[in-house]
């Protein structure tokens, strides 16, 4: 099936017109050309011609997340570069440690400006390959605070003044909401279970517990913010008022709780323009659930902001997958819901040596050589997660982008 029909509407036959080059600078953002504007009408995300814009793109992994990220950058670039050369990308997303841009303040300003410039180096790069940049902030690996803060106030009083209506620049704003416990009146457990994977040292620790709230209070807390253990936390609602009062229009990404594995209501929906909702690792063992998806992307934008399919005792492992992840992908398409994949290492996205599971940290040995991350895994009939063996989804998001990215110099 052609590209095209993704398009609402053809309204020019000109070319879009992009800067002709990209100099990676230190000093400011390169400008994106006006053409390429995003912005959300009714369920769709449209550029200025009046097409229809979905993301299809990989997410870095080991990158500004992480404490040690000056280490981390040639890998970083590498990954950029083989999303656009090899993935046929049209999204990178970034997640960015918004603990990292307050430490060791830059002498006369508030903030470590070499990290910031570090950010916008990567944005320009990005951009200099055709693709959007979504900025997610992040503290899973750092802070590890469960949901947004004055700190995550603050990043995005930066981000707002750095990227100030940059068209392929789009806000993702707080990486897997996931409240604290608490103890109802009765002190008893209330909730769902909460999973946090954290990357340390090269080594993965999950971490379990049973959240003890009411699902109405965390989607309470999650919109319009509240105290929980102590910790205030702000809702997207304040964040969103908050980017939109510095006089912003860029797309924001709002995850929902549960670690962005739930999708908000009608009723819960946060008020405002250019909204975007971002699920993370749907469920591929219940096809039902997809409906969920289906459901609020007829009325209002979704993504699959981090999905990620690979053979592991994790969570977001599902047994199904070499039958379902087909069936999933066909889904998205039919509901014009783009998806980021995670991510460019081995047994995840990348053939590996099957006897490690991919984790969201750099190792000494990763490439920083674009062409050695384009060489998808295979998802195998005998896929299972009790074992290591089962390798990822790779060769099925590359020929799913081939198929259906569309390039922003299409659009």
């Amino acid at each position: 099936m052609s590209k095209l029909i993704r398009f609402i509407c053809y309204m020019s036959t000109l070319s879009v017109i992009l800067i002709a080059s990209y100099m990676i600078s230190s000093a400011s953002p390169v400008l994106a050309a006006v053409n390429v504007q995003l912005r959300v009408v009714g369920n769709h995300v449209l550029t200025a011609n009046g097409k229809i814009y979905i993301p299809e793109g990989i997410s870095v992994y080991g990158g500004l997340e992480d404490p040690n990220y000056t280490d981390n950058l040639a890998n970083d670039n590498a990954q950029i570069i083989a999303a656009a050369k090899y993935w046929h990308a049209n999204t990178i997303r970034l997640q960015v440690a918004e603990s990292n841009l307050f430490t060791i303040h830059t002498q006369g300003k508030s903030y470590n400006n070499e990290f910031l410039q570090t950010l916008i180096k990567e944005v320009n790069l990005a951009h200099s390959l055709d693709m959007a940049v979504v900025i997610n902030d992040q503290t899973e690996f750092t802070s590890r605070i469960p949901g947004p803060t004055i700190e995550t106030s603050k990043f995005w009083k930066i981000m707002s003044q750095t990227f100030k209506n940059q068209p392929l620049v789009i806000f993702d704003l707080f990486n897997e909401p996931s409240y604290g416990k608490v103890i109802n009146s009765n002190k008893q457990p209330t909730g769902f279970t909460i999973y946090k994977i954290f990357g340390v040292a090269g080594k993965t620790v999950k971490q379990q517990h049973k959240s003890q709230i009411s699902s109405t209070k965390i989607w309470n807390i999650w919109k319009n913010g509240g105290q929980l253990n102590g910790i205030s936390y702000l809702g997207m609602q304040t964040l969103a008022n908050q980017i939109r009062g510095y006089g912003v229009n860029n797309i924001l990404w709002i995850e929902g709780p549960n670690q962005a594995r739930e999708l908000p209501n009608k009723s819960q929906l946060v008020q405002g323009s250019n909204i975007v909702y971002s699920i993370h690792h749907p469920n591929l063992n219940n096809p039902a659930s997809w409906n969920a998806i289906g459901n609020l992307s007829s009325i209002v934008p979704v993504v699959d902001g981090e999905w990620a399919q690979y053979a592991s005792t994790r969570p977001e492992c599902y047994l199904r997958a070499y039958t379902n992840t087909p069936l999933f992908l066909n889904y998205l398409y039919q509901h014009n819901v783009g998806v980021i994949a995670w991510s460019l290492q081995a047994n995840s996205l990348l053939q590996g040596n099957r006897l490690s599971v991919p984790t969201n940290t750099n190792i000494l040995n990763d490439p920083i050589n674009a062409a050695a991350l384009r060489k998808p895994n295979k998802l195998l009939p005998s896929y299972s997660c009790s074992n290591r063996y089962g390798q990822g989804v790779g060769q099925l998001i590359q020929s799913y982008f081939e198929q259906n990215s569309v390039n922003f110099n299409s659009l």
